[in-house]
């Protein structure tokens, strides 16, 4: 016997279901895309900072070496402009340097901060620097300049007296 229209089974979706899933799908592209956008923003924002105080860490080192305090510098194929600004600090001889970093083409949207340190030189002193006023009488080993006189005599005796010169250094120890 023959099914009737009413007992007969459909096979497939309806158009509804379709349209659902459809729309479920496209959103989920969506939702991708702006994922992968975004990614590729973020990753081109953070070259541009690192970039930026890459261009602010060597500027800071230029001001230490006594170079100018503002100006343009190309690096890594952009032109940049940076600006120093010099503030004292609650340390005696110590200055802050805060840095900032732009495109040239666009100064006021700054790309990177960096803040720095300066101080005046040491002064050069001969034979390197004097730790304390107790290591003053001793040289880099730890022995006192008797005793490296007395290793410099040993190295200027001929080979006999050697043994000589050894006993005299351990005999004023």
């Amino acid at each position: 016997m023959p099914a009737s229209p009413l007992c007969r089974r459909q096979s497939g979706f309806t158009l509804l279901e379709v349209i659902v899933a459809l729309a479920v799908v496209s959103l989920g592209l969506i939702a991708a895309f702006n994922l992968v956008v975004q990614i590729g923003t973020g990753s081109l924002h953070m070259k541009e900072r690192t970039l930026g105080s890459w261009v602010a860490t060597n500027e800071i080192t230029r001001i230490r070496l006594g170079s100018e305090f503002d100006g343009d510098v190309e690096f890594a194929g952009r032109e940049y402009r940076w600006r120093a600004t010099i503030s004292e600090t609650g340390v005696e001889d110590l200055r802050r340097i805060d840095m900032e970093v732009a495109y040239a083409e666009r100064p006021d949207a700054v790309v990177a901060t960096s803040v720095g340190f300066i101080s005046p030189p040491p002064t050069p002193r001969l034979g390197g620097a004097v730790w304390s006023k107790s290591a003053s009488a001793e040289t880099p080993g730890g022995e006192s300049d008797e005793q490296a006189d007395q290793i410099d005599t040993q190295e200027d005796q001929p080979e006999g007296s050697e043994s000589d010169a050894r006993q005299d250094a351990e005999d004023s120890r």
